[in-house]
């Protein structure tokens, strides 16, 4: 198996959150949004987390082909202005499988593991997106990683600026 357990990590970390919203009166149809997007979310967390390790693990550092595939995945979502589940899904495992490491991918595993934790202990029982659940459901816009007053595209907006420059573009 050789797809990343960053996916199946943030979901298990989720479920607590998840089976405490489920037991409040929160519409269904919203929790339902909220599992059905934790993927669109993982994927835009996974650009920050990049970006930390960027910085902090230089031993792990992208190399050029890296961000090169990296810069197109981003320069494709800024352009989205709904990104499905199944196509952040795609693109995830995409990232997942083939253009990062092992050890690039625990080292993102393992941040994903403190900060979903850190997110529980502020938070607990929130699922996030509160709008853009909202606007998901609707069927309107819906893309995490172009919203800059949060942390996901504020994150996604600073790593792409990061890799532009990384690639002189």
């Amino acid at each position: 198996m050789k797809k990343s357990i960053f996916l199946l990590v943030v979901l298990a970390l989720m479920v607590p959150a998840l089976a405490m919203a489920q037991t409040s009166p929160d519409d269904p149809e919203i929790q339902k949004a909220k599992e059905e997007t934790a993927v669109v979310f993982a994927l835009g967390r996974l650009f920050g987390y990049l970006q930390t390790m960027e910085k902090e693990a230089k031993d792990l550092a992208l190399n050029e082909s890296q961000l090169r595939e990296i810069y197109s995945i981003m320069r494709e979502l800024k352009s989205m202005e709904r990104v499905e589940p199944k196509v952040a899904d795609k693109m995830l495992t995409h990232l997942e499988d083939d253009v990062l490491t092992p050890d690039q991918l625990m080292y993102t595993d393992q941040l994903a593991i403190e900060r979903e934790a850190e997110r529980e202990t502020r938070t607990p029982g929130s699922g996030g997106g509160g709008g853009q659940i909202t606007s998901y459901i609707a069927g309107g816009a819906f893309n995490p990683m172009t919203a800059p007053e949060k942390k996901i595209g504020a994150d996604f907006a600073s790593f792409f600026a990061y890799v532009s420059k990384k690639l002189g573009k």
